[in-house]
């Protein structure tokens, strides 16, 4: 082998492996997206708040002097 195909061997593996992170940095984002869409709007779409932690989509609500209190939290996967 010549010195060109050694480089290009190389460049076609790290092409390969930077898309394949690529993609999988994408569904990770996508599926976070997913799971907090979900958790805003479906599961917590009546109360005033909510934060997702990991899989655990927590709920809250305002008490009678402001303060915000956890009303539901749900596993959910």
């Amino acid at each position: 082998m010549t010195n060109w195909k050694v480089i290009a061997i190389i460049f076609i593996i790290l092409f390969t492996l930077e898309t394949t992170i690529f993609v999988w940095g994408w569904y990770l984002i996508a599926e976070e997206d997913r799971m907090m869409k979900e958790c805003y709007y479906e599961i917590c779409g009546d109360y005033a708040d909510a934060e997702i932690f990991g899989d655990v989509c927590s709920c809250y609500e305002y008490d009678l002097i402001g303060n915000l209190q956890t009303a539901k939290t749900v596993y959910m996967k």
